[in-house]
């Protein structure tokens, strides 16, 4: 998981977040082989660079030009000194004078190779932080963190992190003595080891503990919380005056200096990861970045005894709420970050030099994924100013701060020194391409042309995108390559041995065709081109619309866009398919195109189409380094791998069908973190039993299904998700990227569950035979075949069987028109979604779709009583299913009766429309863990010592034995899910908005 990893050994992180990071594959993929004889012409006519929107405030050129570090993780300057030391983090020191000029760094430490205190069979891990003493230039003492490691495989050793005392030399430049080291104070070793070192106003040397564990579970050592060790803690320790067999003592104003059972060395506790802490040279506040879990990243300014919430908290959200809290009070962050804004924090400065007066008192820090740059300014407690000042710089491992107080930005990948300047062109317009042919990619737009240099590829599995192909495209500029390179498949979210990195200004394009008449190539038309573009530093999406002509295509806002098509097709009602094409928004790009997901989806090994390509494109000179033959590649366990098959040719093996197929339509959201509330994990790696499907309780709802799982295996009518997909409507999958139900896809996912296992009895034979009498009755008159057809259609799952019935064997015409009338005036909205599809477009519902204008929205006029009808109807809104308006409805959710008083209709539509945005706690989702690998999620009811028991989303009491449970977590999305209004007209939205806006 990319977000909450933190930086637990740097080197594995990097390989989970690999930005500019491309598999081996990605370059395998580069699609058909072409007859022409291999060559490349170089790209010199791209002109997609930079980004439509203007430029940030500030840039982050590089400083001191000519020196370079190995994946450094700090920078600091010695007291009564110019000179700068970095710290790099497989464990060399160095030193450079402070001048722009400087070619060289001088090697102040070696630890790897000169510590000798290092037990035998004990390896060196990372090194993670430096501080000299006060009075270095008379004791020339200096002190730095590095972790010690057991074997096999860096094994955390009780005492691995450590902080030891090493003197330095008087020479020019300076030498440290590894012989002088003297080990300070250690704690164990693992994930989070924190490791950055300051000395406060008072004298005392500050340090930041992590919580010494990997990501998942959070806190797995349960030390958040708890004071008798020193994990997840700032510790603050006298190394002036040893006491006993130490060699620093306890101040005797630390706050659990007196407290039996505490480690009387912490300050302040409950932090995950603070990756990197300063003091405000002007006010002596102490200013910490905590790296947090799954949402959100916290900056804290110490208190004397705070506590900062973790694992009980992880910033506003609970983690482990039931859990054994601190002896002091929950404070909250300072301030903090969603995931959509930063996703690994780094602690800053709180400016104070001045060359950049207009910071001057603000806290800069920055983002080591997002490589964003921010400044706040607070009132006491109050944030009264947050503005971003950089972003796409360098990927922010820490912050320098010199004697005058000048800010300095530590990059990791490069190992280079920036510092934020005024940028001169803020605020202009920016220059990035409107037009599909001002971006060089085409010699001929009109025609489609690619334009020399553009290399074409194709994939094995092909997304869904309501009949529409897609052609693809891989662009590097000028004579650039991608890089081949090995890493080690060492964790369970690095699944390939060989990577590539792909250079700045890299681009993947697809463009969309439609056939206009289905069945008729002739009749396609091009309707959409999608730039996936590298800025260097990042991913970013951009959508260009084609015009009627087809001559030219047009940038499509940041907001995105929907289009209505009219398609000649036989298959559909009345021999016409209406269908909306939605333009996404760049957010919307990102939410697929997201960092856990790798952000370029079908640039991964599975997707290889045809083996030949790896030779063709290092011939193209596309690639170049080591790359493996695919049979010799391995998954993330060392198994031989096995590629992607394409889910629509039955040649193939179902199970890699219908796995495939969930891969590439489904698993960017649904993996730990990507997003998707319904905690599955649908990548192909996972083997079907490790998915949390197969018979899984659905967590989103279970759509009048009885019994229902997620995937029920044998059972197809009783999968929630063989019914999302089968139906239209709410809750409709995938609900991203597609709006028609794909009938291949639907029919694989069915043949494929079906043979997961026995049929079970939960289908009972008389709904079975509804469906099969439907097939006698063509002869009889429409009023002796309408009882049958209710029967048919008297559940879900009944329902659900008569439409893959039809699906795989259409009832004669009249027959079927009779059914699909009756089915679309059902009452249950779960049954009328199923047949929705039989409809001609102008007979059905509106609906408002997944771009609302809310202006527009709010002045369709409303009328209550219908409102209070569609509330109540379980099936329609299906507000009732979860919220109570005075005796009516379900208490899952919070009570309505009186939600008038509280929120107009402006702020009613907001909340509807971003659920999760902010969540009542009493009506918070937790997710349980059994022992017995189960989740569970719903609302937590009670938790005692004999049981947990949670409500879930049909309102369900869940009892769970506590000798069961394995974790319970607070979840961080709501239970009322996105996009409730999608599906509902215009007036219905107004309607139910009028309504609730009514209840004074």
């Amino acid at each position: 998981m990319l977000s909450c990893g933190g930086r637990n050994s740097l080197s594995k992180f990097l390989l989970l977040l690999r930005y500019a990071g491309l598999t081996c594959a990605a370059i395998l993929l580069t699609g058909r082989i072409y007859a022409e004889s291999p060559s490349r012409t170089p790209l010199t006519t791209s002109r997609v660079t930079g980004a439509p929107e203007p430029p940030p405030p500030y840039l982050t050129p590089r400083v001191f030009p000519k020196l370079h570090f190995a994946n450094p993780l700090e920078m600091v300057v010695a007291p009564g000194s110019d000179r700068w030391f970095v710290v790099e983090q497989h464990g060399k020191i160095f030193s450079f004078p402070n001048r722009q000029d400087c070619d060289h760094a001088d090697l102040l430490l070696d630890i790897p190779t000169q510590i000798r205190t290092m037990p035998e069979n004990d390896v060196m891990g990372d090194t993670y932080g430096l501080a000299f003493h006060p009075s270095f230039a008379k004791n020339r003492y200096c002190y730095v963190c590095y972790v010690v490691n057991g074997k096999p495989k860096d094994t955390p050793l009780p005492n691995g992190t450590r902080v030891s005392r090493f003197r330095v030399s008087e020479t020019d430049p300076p030498r440290c003595d590894p012989a002088s080291e003297r080990i300070m104070i250690t704690w164990l070793g693992g994930g989070h080891n924190g490791g950055s070192l300051k000395f406060g106003p008072d004298g005392y040397l500050y340090i930041s503990a992590g919580d010494s564990a990997n990501p998942n579970p959070p806190d797995s050592h349960n030390t958040g919380q708890d004071i008798s060790d020193l994990s997840s803690s700032i510790l603050r320790i006298d190394v002036d005056r040893p006491s006993g067999d130490k060699l620093y003592s306890i101040p005797a104003d630390n706050p659990f200096a007196k407290t039996a059972g505490a480690r009387g060395e912490i300050w302040a506790y409950g932090l995950r990861n603070p990756w990197r802490m300063s003091f405000d040279r002007q006010t002596g506040d102490l200013w910490v970045g905590d790296v947090g879990w799954e949402l959100w990243e916290m900056i804290d300014r110490v208190q004397k005894g705070g506590n900062y919430g973790w694992s009980i908290m992880e910033g506003p959200q609970a983690v482990h709420p039931d859990g054994k809290r601190g002896p002091t009070p929950i404070i909250p962050p300072t301030f903090y970050f969603p995931h959509s804004e930063a996703a690994s924090i780094t602690g800053g400065y709180v400016y104070r030099g001045q060359r950049l007066k207009e910071l001057v008192g603000a806290y800069i820090c920055g983002d080591w994924e997002t490589r964003r740059v921010w400044a706040t300014r607070l009132e006491g407690d109050k944030v009264i100013s947050h503005r971003e000042l950089a972003n796409a710089g360098p990927r922010v491992v820490a912050f320098g701060e010199d004697r005058a107080g000048e800010l300095y930005i530590l990059d990791y990948d490069v190992g280079s020194i920036h510092e934020l300047q005024p940028n001169p062109d803020s605020g202009s317009n920016a220059v990035f391409p409107t037009k599909l042919s001002e971006t060089g990619l085409f010699a001929s737009a009109k025609e489609h042309k690619i334009a020399a240099g553009v290399v074409p590829f194709s994939i094995v599995a092909e997304q869904w995108a309501d009949y529409a192909t897609a052609e693809r495209f891989v662009a590097l500029p000028g004579q650039s390559t991608i890089e081949v390179f090995r890493e080690p498949v060492e964790t369970p979210g690095t699944m390939f041995k060989q990577q590539f990195r792909i250079p700045k200004d890299g681009l993947l394009m697809k463009t969309f065709s439609l056939e206009m008449e289905r069945g008729n190539p002739a009749s396609r038309q091009r309707l959409e081109t999608q730039l996936l573009h590298f800025d260097g530093r990042a991913w970013h999406g951009y959508s260009y619309q084609w015009n009627e002509a087809q001559t030219d295509a047009t940038l499509v806002g940041a907001t995105g866009k929907d289009r209505s098509l009219s398609v000649r097709d036989s298959l559909a009602p009345d021999g016409a398919r209406v269908q909306t094409w939605h333009y996404p928004s760049r957010s919307e790009c990102l939410q697929c195109h997201n960092p856990w997901a790798d952000y370029r989806l079908a640039f991964t090994l599975p997707e290889l189409a045809v083996k030949d390509q790896i030779s063709r494109l290092k011939n193209l000179a596309i690639v170049k380094g080591p790359v493996e033959r695919l049979e010799e590649s391995l998954d993330r366990d060392g198994k031989p791998f096995v590629p992607l098959a394409d889910p629509y040719d039955k040649s193939a093996e179902i199970n890699r069908r219908a796995r495939s197929y969930l891969q590439v339509n489904c698993s960017h959201c649904h993996q730990f973190g990507a997003g998707g509330t319904a905690e599955i994990e649908l990548r192909m790696e996972f083997g079907t039993p490790d998915t949390k499907t197969v018979g899984a309780h659905p967590t989103q709802g279970a759509f009048g299904i009885g019994d229902a799982q997620v995937v029920a295996a044998g059972d197809p009518c009783r999968s929630t998700l063989y019914y999302r997909m089968a139906k239209m409507g709410r809750g409709r999958m995938p609900h991203i990227g597609s709006q028609l139900v794909d009938r291949p896809g639907v029919d694989l996912m069915h043949d494929w569950i079906e043979q997961l296992g026995p049929h079970s009895a939960t289908v009972r034979g008389d709904e079975t035979a509804a469906v099969a009498r439907l097939y006698s009755l063509n002869q009889a008159t429409a009023s002796a075949r309408a009882p049958a057809i209710e029967r048919a259609l008297s559940s879900t799952t009944c329902a659900l069987q008569l439409l893959h019935a039809i699906d795989v064997h259409p009832l004669p015409p009249t027959l079927q028109n009779q059914v699909v009338t009756m089915a679309y005036a059902h009452p249950d909205a779960q049954i009328r979604d199923l047949f929705e599809r039989f409809v001609p477009a102008d007979k059905r519902l509106k609906r408002l779709g997944s771009i609302i204008d809310q202006s527009q929205l709010l002045a369709v006029p409303g009328n209550a009583p219908r409102g209070r009808a569609l509330f109540l109807d379980k099936s329609a809104a299906a507000c009732k299913n979860c919220h109570r308006i005075d005796d009516q409805g379900s208490k899952l959710a919070p009570e309505l009766t009186h939600i008038g008083k509280k929120l107009n209709r402006t702020q009613l539509l907001d909340k509807i429309l971003d659920p999760s945005k902010t969540i009542d706690p009493k009506f918070a989702a937790y997710m349980v863990q059994t022992i017995d690998g189960k989740s569970l999620v719903g609302i937590l009811v009670s938790k005692t010592g004999r049981e947990v028991v949670v409500r879930d989303a049909e309102d369900k009491e869940l009892r769970i034995p506590a000798e069961n449970v394995e974790q319970l977590t607070k979840q961080t999305r709501s239970l009322m899910p996105d996009q409730l209004l999608r599906d509902l007209t215009a007036e219905q939205a107004a309607d139910l908005l009028m309504y609730l806006e009514s209840l004074k």
